[in-house]
């Protein structure tokens, strides 16, 4: 982010008497947008509330002019969110993931003094006692020593669901493809397997994903299915969930798609292929792939009877 400190912010950081707190406003992939503060008191700041009751903790900030990774967590308690909605089952079932944040300081006593020094992206957040959350900061810095690009692959690179447009992606709209449904019946796995057998599952497909909408587990979290029973309408998941699914729990399902051409052919969207399914490819080298003749490198290990 930019140096070019507010002038009367800077002055006033010059002064003998400082009245300079921290801000980290947190942004949900869900939309949801949640501020926290380090003053001992809420503050309105930017047409948001800031909350405090105990406060924030933040870490000491390193930044350096290479793209060493910036060095930033804020330990905040739950609490200080819980009443815009933020609990802690959500933030274990994982509704943090894929979120951003922006960090700023500000003269409290004249919010026209104010300066943001971070922004990037959410990483591992850390759970203790089951009050108070750790939130590792990510800045955009992070992001240019990721790899980018790909190598050739026979299998399809994009993310089913996701914009044409992209490096990753593919052009179906999968929004429309959710299927609503309710937990009428848990297995014995009760993480993993539960039952409505009111979702009509397509024989066309042998990959969906599922997201709770309510329950513990509520998230936008995805987990792929890794079998499921047409007759008793049973869906196994190969990720467990968070909490143990229960019986009226909401969730929603849809297909999702095995990387292959002729599964990109059944939704029209062959143009948008993000594979090279042509390059000759010898049968021993295939072999040594671990799972390369599986659609979606379902491995197994729970059978559904029928």
């Amino acid at each position: 982010m930019t140096r070019r400190i507010n002038p009367s912010l800077f002055e006033h950081m010059q002064g003998s008497v400082l009245t300079i707190c921290e801000l980290l406003r947190l942004r949900l992939e869900d939309g949801r947008v949640f501020g926290v503060t380090s003053l001992d008191r809420d503050l309105f700041f930017d047409n948001m509330w800031w909350r405090s009751y105990t406060g924030m903790d933040s870490s000491v900030i390193a930044t350096d002019t290479n793209l060493s990774v910036d060095n930033s967590e804020v330990s905040m308690l739950l609490r200080a969110m819980a009443q815009d909605g933020l609990t802690l089952d959500q933030v274990q079932s994982g509704v943090l993931d894929n979120g951003t944040y922006q960090f700023f300081i500000i003269n409290y006593e004249d919010t026209t003094q104010s300066h943001m020094l971070y922004a990037g992206d959410i990483g591992e957040v850390k759970v203790a006692n089951e009050h108070s959350i750790t939130v590792e900061l990510l800045s955009h810095a992070v992001r240019l020593r990721n790899s980018s690009g790909g190598v050739d692959s026979i299998r399809c690179r994009a993310v089913f669901g996701t914009y044409a447009n992209s490096q990753k992606g593919c052009g179906v709209n999968a929004d429309v493809m959710w299927v609503d449904g309710v937990v009428t019946g848990v297995g014995d796995e009760k993480r993993r397997v539960f039952a409505d057998s009111s979702i009509p599952l397509g024989t066309e497909s042998n990959t969906y994903r599922v997201r709770f909408t309510s329950g513990r587990n509520k998230s936008p979290r995805l987990y792929q299915v890794e079998a499921y029973s047409l007759v008793s309408g049973t869906i196994a998941l190969i990720e467990p969930a968070r909490f143990d699914i229960e019986i009226g729990d909401t969730f929603q399902i849809r297909p999702d798609c095995n990387k292959l051409p002729d599964d990109c052919k059944k939704y029209a969207n062959f143009i948008n292929y993000k594979g090279e399914p042509y390059i000759p490819v010898a049968d021993g080298l295939e072999g040594l792939t671990p799972n390369a003749q599986l659609a979606g490198g379902v491995t197994g290990g729970v059978e559904i009877e029928d």
